[in-house]
């Protein structure tokens, strides 16, 4: 088990924590890199990256800005729930990204994170902003990066073309939706099939009430785990307003069932004036070709009652564990400066479709939404109450008011409290590991866990070679009982897609040289971490100060046959990686239909009863 804490710490104590993770080749392995001194190797730092965005020259920017430190870097999923797991096996990475978050979820993990509240860092974050990563005590463990901005798009020159007045309020706002419905427009669309569209939107049509100060006690009280119920004062003139807001703009069963990119569809087509969207929404689905489209706010009852809906790109933290030690705690947080300075918030705001939460961060926001300068300059940026049941329970019971199964805001709270009090399941043991694998890089064996899961996808799917990159396995693969849901935080599943194609042997080449080159987007190597596992084949790399170049790919120690046809499976970023890589070598047949990693998880540990494959050392790094 991988430990960059463990550095500072004796052999006797390294050997302790590393009984969490079994199999002979993790412990060996581990247990003589803990012995070396920091003078003989650079200072190791993990950070679990929250999705394949943070691989966009970003994870590249931490090698730059910090060459005396190993980066490791896994792809984590997207829950704080994933962080409970690993600490429960005593492996926290050192720094912890999350973009689905609410305090609530962290409230067991606070003990285990370091406190920011007194840091030079924290004091560069907007108050109001704080007080939202704020627990009753006063502590911080989280702290956001630059915002995400979620609400209405709508197409200003539809607005024009039919004498439509740009709405300024709620009433204007349901005029103009009325207007629309008259000449046979549909005035508003939205993705209700996705939970977080029903969180928002249940949210963002209710942020004044929200933002009042009952509202900002209640959240606190929630948020610290208080209270496990939504308050009637606060939240049913919620409801109120949500049911004022399907019934006059005409919501139904039908919104209940648009996927995401329905309504993005419906806008682009010019079938619908108005949708739910963000920033990056702008830029890729921009109306009608030549449109003039604007990201307008959640509108109030008037017209300082406008709000934005807002939520970080994703949150850090770190780990309290090897805090102790000045000099690592003074790196750690260097690190974590970086990542949300100028020049890191810039690697992450390529798109100019995001506005900071911090004094010392400027952000050049693309012209379409310029509108929302006033609202960035006034604080009017609301961030929202995302735990991971208001997630569940909003889609649930925004479900049942579109579907008319609760008919009244009275019935949608009661069920909302119903669905909380309830609780989720998954917690019931489902399979048992019995032996653990390390996932940190050696050039000798490579990542051994990524390798026991890439030899049960390839033996489970009966292809003859597998290729994806290592940091899709997110943690060690411990010994011991899983849930069903921990089993899934065993690897990266959103965001990673299945390519099925036939290859020749020099095609398998040319695939692992170009990859190989690849320094940006996802998908991207920026680091032994970051490189791709291999099943089926084995592969001889160099590295040198330019990068890694490929020496030779065999077989079982033998030369791969340039000319025989392999039946191959890619797994990675379909729209980015995968897409590119294919172009590049006039591939255009794939099907990425197939199982996800953690099907194939899920079907060898649970359905079958089985282990996972044995690691092989399917990499020699020169």
């Amino acid at each position: 088990m991988k430990k960059a804490a463990n550095l500072l710490l004796s052999v006797v104590m390294a050997a302790t924590l590393l009984t969490g993770c079994g199999g002979q080749s993790s412990n060996e392995g581990n247990t003589a890199k803990n012995t070396e001194s920091r003078a003989e190797k650079k200072e190791k730092v993990e950070i679990a990256c929250w999705g394949n965005q943070m691989m966009d020259s970003y994870n590249q920017y931490l090698c730059e800005q910090f060459p005396d430190v190993e980066f490791e870097f896994v792809l984590a999923t997207n829950s704080t729930d994933y962080y409970r797991f690993r600490q429960d096996h005593d492996d926290m990475p050192d720094i912890l990204t999350v973009r689905r978050f609410a305090l609530k979820d962290t409230v067991l993990l606070k003990d285990y994170l370091y406190d920011l509240s007194n840091t030079e860092l924290a004091a560069t974050y907007y108050g109001s902003y704080l007080d939202s990563y704020t627990y009753d005590d006063g502590s911080v463990n989280w702290l956001p990066t630059c915002a995400e901005v979620d609400s209405f798009i709508i197409n200003k020159t539809m607005f024009d073309e039919n004498n439509v007045p740009i709405p300024t309020d709620y009433a204007s706002f349901i005029a103009a939706c009325e207007a629309f419905e008259a000449v046979g427009i549909r005035p508003y669309v939205s993705d209700f099939a996705a939970d977080y569209t029903c969180m928002e939107v249940l949210q963002g049509v209710s942020i004044p009430q929200l933002q009042s100060i009952e509202g900002r006690k209640w959240r606190q009280q929630y948020e610290s785990g208080a209270t496990n119920e939504l308050s009637e004062d606060v939240w049913l003139p919620v409801f109120e307003n949500f049911f004022d807001f399907k019934e006059k703009v005409g919501l139904g069963a039908e919104d209940a069932a648009y996927q995401n990119i329905t309504p993005k569809e419906m806008f682009s087509n010019g079938e619908a004036a108005m949708y739910r969207g963000t920033g990056a929404d702008i830029i890729t689905f921009p109306g009608r070709g030549q449109d003039e489209v604007l990201l307008m706010p959640y509108f109030g009852q008037t017209e300082q009652d406008n709000w934005y809906l807002t939520y970080p790109t994703f949150q850090i933290a770190a780990s309290q564990k090897g805090m102790d030690d000045p000099d690592r705690e003074k790196l750690i947080l260097d690190i974590m400066t970086a990542m949300v300075n100028q020049q890191g918030q810039d690697h992450i705001s390529y798109g100019k479709n995001m506005v900071p939460y911090k004094k010392d961060v400027t952000l050049e926001l693309m012209p379409e939404l310029d509108n929302l300068n006033p609202y960035v300059e006034q604080n009017k940026l609301y961030i929202r109450l995302a735990s991971n049941e208001m997630f569940r329970v909003s889609k649930d019971v925004v479900q049942m008011i579109l579907n008319d199964e609760v008919k009244t805001p009275e019935e949608a709270l009661d069920a909302f409290n119903r669905e909380l009090a309830e609780g989720e399941s998954g917690d019931e043991i489902v399979a048992h590991i019995d032996t653990g694998y390390s996932n940190e890089f050696t050039p000798e064996h490579g990542n051994q866990a990524a390798s026991a899961v890439a030899n049960t996808m390839r033996v489970e799917s009966g292809v003859d070679m597998i290729f994806m990159q290592a940091c899709y396995v997110a943690s060690d693969i411990y010994s011991g009982d899983y849930a069903q849901k921990d089993i899934g935080y065993l690897g990266k599943n959103d965001g990673g897609w299945p390519g099925l194609l036939e290859l020749t042997g020099d095609q398998v080449y040319e695939l692992v040289e170009k990859t190989l080159a690849l320094t940006e987007n996802r998908g991207a190597i920026c680091n032994d971490s970051t490189l791709y596992v291999s099943s089926g084949f084995e592969m001889d790399i160099t590295k040198n100060d330019s990068g890694y170049t490929l020496n030779a790919l065999t077989v079982e120690g033998k030369e791969l046959d340039r000319n025989a046809t392999y039946s191959f499976l890619i797994y990675g970023e379909r729209d980015w990686y995968m897409s590119a890589i294919m172009e590049q070598l006039g591939i255009t047949e794939i099907d990425s239909t197939g199982p996800k990693l953690q099907d194939y998880l899920l079907q060898r540990l649970v359905e079958q009863g089985g282990q996972l494959e044995a690691p092989t050392d399917y990499i020699t790094l020169r």
